[in-house]
């Protein structure tokens, strides 16, 4: 146990010697997180989809014929092959008006895209800095737990040597050993949560599962921006922008139901090369003397069908319309009350914080105290253990309340859409 501990303490040693700040655990989450790499990719892919699509929807329908028709001409008993035609192209562009709405709902629906790829980002984002600040926390126990269990160690000793000349008894001496048992345990379980955060963080910013990473434990309630300029800011929530897009595309869904008369235009276009002569006599092509057709023309194609049924499918569309707004309003609505809740759980936490912190002040007066009496021995040793748990304790809850106050301060920042910044 004391060798596995030994080898804790050089690793967290050696990993202190370069602490990862907040800022350089975001930029490597950014450059090496795998879900974030797979949402920048699902964006591209979106990108490239709709580059697709455009090119499908606006690219006209050609068709190249090549082919040989060979038949037997007699004129004043002259054999010849004719070939024709030698070549030929069709080309349609049907439902152009329609084609120009569902260009739109594509580019609409790529904003959706990007939108949604940012917010798996940011997600992912949030997520990294709360394991920032819990492997902080872990950090910081396991230190206090470490400087416990030498006080304990360095206080059996000296109850030892007390026994020896005969100042306490060897019951006091047994609660000497178990003290320093009961920290030993505890500090084992706080180093098994320390290699569980450490291991969720490396996953996180795509370091080695086991490298011995340290972070900045000392966790500071200083906001990184000004915290009272940032709550005075209008929400920016990527949910509602999300739902404005979809009103849109709804918006462009009943324009194109209503334009389904002009999306019957077709247009078309056609070419026929003139044919070739062979002559058997002469053995020789020569150009056959019909010439080459040409046609352009406009064309319309109706449903009867969707044209009867185009009140119905106009009303479905402004029903549809009708209900994103809805969800825009409803969101927006949300979105202001939360605004409101996170701004009273920072100030909650803050003053939590306060409060705790003013605790700890009061608690390490009270240990000197203690102290001073049991070197006087005017207080037993587990009375001297009792006020150091205590304050120890205080020193965990102070640093606990510390990572609830970054938790409320980074829920404002994603709100606010700073994470990125």
């Amino acid at each position: 146990m004391m060798c596995t501990i030994a080898l804790l303490v050089y690793n967290v040693a050696q990993s202190k010697d370069q602490p990862i700040s907040l800022e350089e655990a975001i930029h490597m989450a950014l450059k090496n997180n795998l879900n974030i790499q797979m949402a920048e990719n699902t964006k591209k892919q979106a990108i490239l989809s709709t580059k697709i699509d455009y090119f499908r929807l606006w690219a006209p329908k050609v068709t190249v014929k090549i082919d040989q028709v060979n038949t037997w001409k007699s004129k004043d008993h002259i054999y010849k092959i004719q070939s024709t035609p030698i070549f030929s192209v069709e080309w349609r562009l049907a439902s152009l008006f329609d084609k120009i709405f569902q260009a739109k709902i594509a580019g609409q629906n790529n904003a959706v895209c990007k939108l949604v790829a940012k917010k798996s980002v940011e997600n992912e984002l949030q997520e990294v800095v709360y394991a920032y600040y819990a492997l902080a926390l872990a950090q910081k126990k396991w230190e206090l737990s470490n400087n416990l269990m030498n006080l304990a160690t360095t206080r059996l000793k000296t109850e030892k040597e007390k026994l020896r000349v005969g100042l306490i008894s060897q019951i006091d001496c047994l609660d000497a050993q178990l003290a320093l048992k009961k920290v030993k345990l505890t500090l084992l379980e706080r180093q098994e949560a320390l290699k569980e955060k450490r291991r969720s963080f490396n996953i996180m910013v795509g370091k080695p599962l086991n490298e011995a990473t340290c972070v900045q434990s000392n966790i500071s309630i200083q906001p990184i921006w000004d915290i009272k300029a940032v709550i005075k800011e209008k929400a920016v929530d990527l949910e509602t922008a999300i739902q404005a897009k979809k009103v849109a595309i709804a918006a462009t869904n009943l324009s194109r139901a209503k334009a389904y008369p002009l999306a019957c235009l077709n247009l078309f276009s056609s070419f026929q090369s003139n044919g070739y002569l062979y002559d058997l006599k002469d053995k020789r092509w020569s150009l056959d003397h019909s010439p080459s057709q040409c046609a352009t023309g406009i064309g319309i194609s109706i449903d009867i069908a969707t044209l009867l049924l185009l009140p119905a499918t106009v009303k479905k569309a402004k029903i549809a319309l009708h209900n994103a707004k809805f969800g825009l309003i409803q969101k927006k609505l949300a979105i202001e009350g939360g605004l409101e809740d996170k701004k009273w759980q920072y100030h909650h936490a803050l003053g939590a914080y306060k409060v705790v912190e003013a605790q700890l002040k009061i608690s390490k007066q009270k240990l000197t105290f203690v102290r001073e009496k049991y070197r006087l021995n005017r207080l037993k040793l587990l009375e001297l253990h009792e006020a150091e748990e205590d304050t120890q304790k205080i020193e965990i809850d102070l640093i606990e309340q510390a990572f609830k106050v970054k938790q409320a301060e980074f829920d404002l920042y994603r709100m606010m859409d700073m994470l990125h910044q």
